[in-house]
């Protein structure tokens, strides 16, 4: 789960809270509006929609059942331990895996660059970065994914490897673009690694242009404006005695429409 790192005026109290898989859905809608006139076309359209939203599917069996860290408050996807994400990273590759094994790759790839900083596409500074650990649960299974993603590879003999890091590439910019409203308070960003029709890396930036808005240059929707509404979750800000008391509150906390946008 995300705790948005913005206030709502009306519920100074509350933490505002996107699902993961409410996020998966908002990056589901960015991919399938993006215009391709200024972007890499992904090996398969339909099929790189569908891995951008599930990308972070195995998340979305942990929040039905969530915790609480020892201070008594919710964990995130940033807060919680690294070990902790593996099995859920393989919940979200497995059923990655009964779609396609193309969208299994993209999400594999995703996953692991979880624990090594997105692959290392972006080396700018203040950028998304969780510190890369060497546990033996982190190295086990980077290890055991390598193996899947040659295995996925050898299923996909037309998908090159210059396409499929551009694929990638492109799916972290979603990823990136939504997070950029709830977990970074629609913070400005550069991303200097986005892949432009041939293959060749151009610069796309965010910056607050509104209460809701980012403005985005170069623009990569029609029009001059693109409304990518997300589900948030109202849950009172306090300390909670335990698991049980954060999920009955979790299970009860009322959803609101944050009206984020897209403008040129």
């Amino acid at each position: 789960m995300i705790i948005c790192n913005h206030t709502h005026p009306d519920y100074p109290d509350h933490w505002l809270i996107v699902k993961q898989s409410d996020h998966d859905d908002h990056c589901g809608l960015i991919a399938t509006h993006l215009n391709g006139a200024h972007l890499w076309q992904p090996w398969d359209t339909r099929l790189f929609s569908l891995a951008a939203a599930m990308h972070d599917t195995g998340s979305a069996m942990w929040e039905d059942y969530p915790l609480i860290n020892a201070a008594g408050e919710p964990w995130t996807y940033w807060t919680m331990p690294p070990d902790d994400h593996i099995e859920l990273h393989k919940i979200g590759v497995a059923e990655a895996r009964k779609v396609h094994p193309y969208v299994a790759l993209l999400i594999s790839m995703h996953v692991v660059g979880i624990h090594r900083d997105r692959l290392h596409i972006d080396l700018q500074p203040n950028r998304w970065h969780i510190p890369e650990v060497d546990t033996p649960k982190v190295l086990a299974f980077i290890a055991e994914q390598e193996t899947l993603q040659h295995e996925l590879r050898a299923q996909l003999p037309t998908l090159g490897d210059v396409s499929l890091m551009n694929d990638y590439k492109l799916q972290e910019v979603i990823d990136i673009l939504s997070t950029q409203f709830s977990a970074c308070g629609l913070g400005a960003r550069e991303m200097a690694y986005v892949p432009d029709p041939l293959g060749q890396p151009f610069t796309l930036s965010v910056q607050q242009a509104g209460p809701w808005d980012m403005r985005m240059s170069a623009f990569l929707f029609e029009g001059d404006r693109f409304e990518c509404p997300c589900v948030g979750r109202l849950l009172p800000k306090r300390v909670y005695a335990d698991d049980t008391d954060f999920r009955l509150a979790w299970y009860a906390a009322p959803s609101r429409v944050l009206p984020y946008a897209f403008v040129r």
